[in-house]
């Protein structure tokens, strides 16, 4: 079932009016379009037997449906379903590759807003889950690639734990932070690194506040994020630490998820990362997970 944009935006308007009894932890309505449980119930498609239990009891079959889930890659590097002229203009960079779980389109700027601008925090373990499937597709070509180049005749079992050293977000200024209450990129992280059980660590400040990007042309976005951000040296001292007692480093470099919200012309996502090389003497490898891919 499609559903328009407009509709989308008025469910979610609805959602938000509505959040004292949607959301209350005996609901049983769809939390974006606030259908009953029966409804809901009835409208849910067996397509989404992969989905998490709380993405398929907070939201109806049509809302789930309606989902841009971004699962063709063309672009091997930004994880675009199409072939990317960023990337081909700057195919060599600070980071080794984004994954994001949907298509930036007008139904998810509505869900992103509603959760993002307006507050309803209550959406955040919602964006978080629609993640999990980038993150895990992600980590399985990584394990895979790392079994493919072992020497050893045995082939090493390594699992999500073993893949990942730190788990790190874009941070926001102070005055955003202020202004909005939360850092976006942070509640997703730590979605992330709950449900993995992986080290959570600020490894990046923001150096000056800016701007918002999403009203920034290419050019402007690409200026902007110059020296916008810096390494967290003490927090990075200690990944150095513990990284040297692990002796599954010793042929490979430190592995950092960075999660951000949006992946629009991956300059945040490259002044990050250049950020965190520059700061450390560790080789790091960067991996880049966001919600969205504009």
């Amino acid at each position: 079932m499609n559903v328009s944009p407009r509709a989308w935006l008025q469910r979610l308007q609805f959602a938000f009016t509505t959040s004292a009894q949607l959301l209350a932890p005996t609901s049983a309505a769809c939390l974006l379009c606030g259908k009953p449980q029966s409804e809901a119930r009835s409208a849910s498609s067996c397509n989404h037997a992969k989905l998490t239990t709380q993405l398929r009891n907070s939201l109806c079959g049509a809302c789930l449906s309606a989902i841009p889930w971004l699962t063709r890659i063309a672009c091997r590097r930004c994880g675009r379903g199409i072939p990317c002229e960023d990337c081909i203009r700057r195919p060599h960079g600070a980071f080794i590759c984004n994954r994001s779980a949907v298509h930036y389109n007008q139904a998810m700027r509505a869900m992103l807003a509603l959760y993002k601008y307006r507050g309803n925090e209550q959406l955040a373990p919602l964006l978080g889950d629609m993640l999990l499937p980038a993150f895990e597709a992600m980590t399985f070509e990584i394990i895979q690639q790392s079994i493919a180049a072992s020497s050893s005749s045995r082939k090493p079992k390594i699992s999500i734990a073993d893949c990942w050293d730190a788990v790190t977000y874009v941070p926001v200024s102070e005055e955003r932070a202020v202004d909005r209450g939360f850092n976006q990129a942070e509640q997703l992280a730590s979605h992330i690194a709950r449900r993995f059980q992986l080290p959570l660590m600020e490894l990046l400040i923001r150096s000056r506040h800016s701007e918002k990007q999403s009203f920034k042309t290419r050019s402007e976005r690409m200026r902007d994020t110059q020296s916008l951000f810096e390494g967290n040296t003490n927090n990075l001292s200690l990944l150095a630490f513990e990284s040297h007692s692990k002796k599954h480093l010793n042929d490979r470099a430190v592995r950092i998820l960075l999660i951000d919200d949006i992946y629009t012309t991956g300059s945040t996502a490259e002044a990050c990362s250049k950020a965190l090389h520059r700061y450390t003497e560790l080789p790091l490898d960067i991996y880049i997970l966001t919600w969205a891919r504009s």
